[in-house]
């Protein structure tokens, strides 16, 4: 397939091609006017950003009643043994299996920050919780610790401290809205930002399991119910640790939304549980978490393979509970403008340095890159396809999960009411604001990666406050 890249020609020709039409330039008005009769500069934040949203989101997100992306008609689902995780920490690659073996090794610069034996410890702490409750599963292990798949009844609980069990009667909801609105609650209290809840989708659950730890394959025959629906769950990962990628620092972010995820997650399935319905959690294994985040109406997908959600845009971690309950409220994917900006911007694989992430300039229904090893994509969806095992390459080498392509996203800034208010003219706007917007996110300093500035910028205690005063 031949790989299309924009020229200068290209972007100026795709620019001069789009034109506003008059609902467009109506919304730029209301937007506007929202502005001008707040006075945004002595709005607060917080207020300033709600408002915006109620003025605007109405006209930027789009509901839809289908997945929103195109699917090829003979798309297959994905083999969890074809992954790059399954084929690295496996072993079973001849170069990336000896290359997992020296990840996370102890490697530490006390006089290069983000490296030194502080952002070392940041670094192994947070991803504690993961590594003892669900150990492996971030390499996608399916069926351990909190993600275990054992459904005991009462009777089989070890002790009157073990709540991990299915009620013997099933709780009857009111209404399918009360049932999604109590899911998400809870969801909230446990700790994720964001919740949506789909019907189960086949497409996007793996073939077969596989536990990379012990090469063992898993048959769906022998998950212990059917599933009839997943919800899925983000978690927001801080954005001064993010923005210090590539560096140990960073995995404070990502580790600690791992450790979050396996909480909230395994809260999540209890409370099912005690109402009487079988759940599982999950992580990375099971299914696809991306393609289910947008089918849930989390957000869209990116050039960097991620979710690109409306409040965080990539900086968020995602878990998922499968259970037997139906009788539930269902959320519709949506759109923002996210693929169209995507289209545009390229500064994920601009950063990127594996460059493991397409320039190509619109998303295709398989693999463009040069690896020849290209099963370690999922053909048969349109979108950009990242080389996964550039990408791990790099991470072995750098020693840290890397996170440029997070960092870098124009979509990941902290809530405050102009970086939403641009986001939003991104979503109306045709090309040309697209590429102006991606420019002026460079010159006032967003999206900067191996910026040492970042990582003093997190440790610095100036302006914290500790014990509540």
């Amino acid at each position: 397939m031949e790989r299309k890249k924009y020229s200068h020609q290209q972007q100026a020709e795709a620019d001069k091609s789009s034109r506003l039409n008059r609902r467009q330039f109506l919304k730029i008005g209301s937007a506007g006017a929202v502005i001008g009769a707040m006075e945004m500069v002595n709005a607060p934040a917080k207020l300033a950003a709600d408002a915006a949203n109620e003025a605007i989101q109405k006209d930027v997100v789009e509901n839809h009643d289908r997945f929103p992306v195109k699917i090829s008609s003979d798309y297959k689902p994905f083999p969890q043994k074809n992954t790059v995780f399954s084929q690295a920490v496996g072993g079973t690659h001849k170069t990336l299996g000896p290359l997992a073996r020296t990840f996370e090794r102890y490697e530490c610069d006390d006089s290069k920050p983000g490296f030194t034996r502080i952002d070392w410890a940041l670094h192994h702490s947070t991803w504690s919780i993961e590594h003892s409750a669900t150990p492996g599963s971030k390499f996608g292990t399916p069926n351990v610790g909190w993600y275990g798949w054992k459904q005991k009844t009462k009777k089989e609980r070890e002790s009157f401290l073990d709540l991990d069990y299915v009620y013997d009667e099933k709780y009857q909801f009111k209404s399918k809205k009360e049932a999604a609105d109590s899911i998400k609650r809870a969801a909230r209290l446990f700790g994720a930002e964001l919740v949506g809840i789909t019907h189960r989708n086949k497409k996007w659950d793996y073939s077969e399991h596989y536990n990379p730890m012990t090469h063992e394959e898993i048959s769906w025959d022998k998950f212990p119910f059917e599933p009839k629906s997943v919800i899925v769950l983000a978690v927001e990962m801080d954005y001064e640790s993010i923005a210090t990628a590539p560096s140990y620092t960073l995995e404070g972010a990502i580790g600690e939304g791992y450790s979050t995820m396996a909480v909230v997650a395994y809260q999540l399935s209890i409370f099912l549980k005690c109402l009487g319905y079988k759940a599982v959690a999950a992580g990375n294994d099971l299914g696809l978490s991306v393609p289910y985040a947008i089918q849930a109406g989390l957000g869209e997908g990116g050039r960097n393979g991620l979710l690109i959600t409306y409040k965080y845009g990539p900086r968020v971690r995602l878990c998922k509970i499968y259970t037997e309950l139906d009788f539930v409220e269902y959320d519709k994917p949506i759109t923002f403008g996210a693929w169209s900006f995507c289209e545009r911007c390229q500064r994920c694989a601009d950063a990127c340095p594996a460059n493991a992430i397409s320039k190509d300039l619109k998303p295709s229904m398989a693999p463009t890159h040069d690896n020849p090893e290209k099963w370690f994509n999922n053909p048969g969806v349109d979108k950009w396809y990242l080389d996964a095992k550039k990408c791990f390459e790099y991470w072995c080498k750098a020693n840290n999960s890397c996170g440029t392509c997070i960092a870098s996203c124009p979509y990941n800034k902290p809530d405050f009411w102009h970086h939403r208010m641009i986001d939003k003219f991104n979503a109306i706007l045709p090309g040309p604001v697209h590429s102006f917007m991606r420019e002026m996110d460079i010159v006032f300093g967003y999206g900067n990666t191996f910026d040492e500035k970042a990582v003093k910028k997190f440790w610095a205690s100036n302006g914290r406050k500790y014990l509540g005063f």
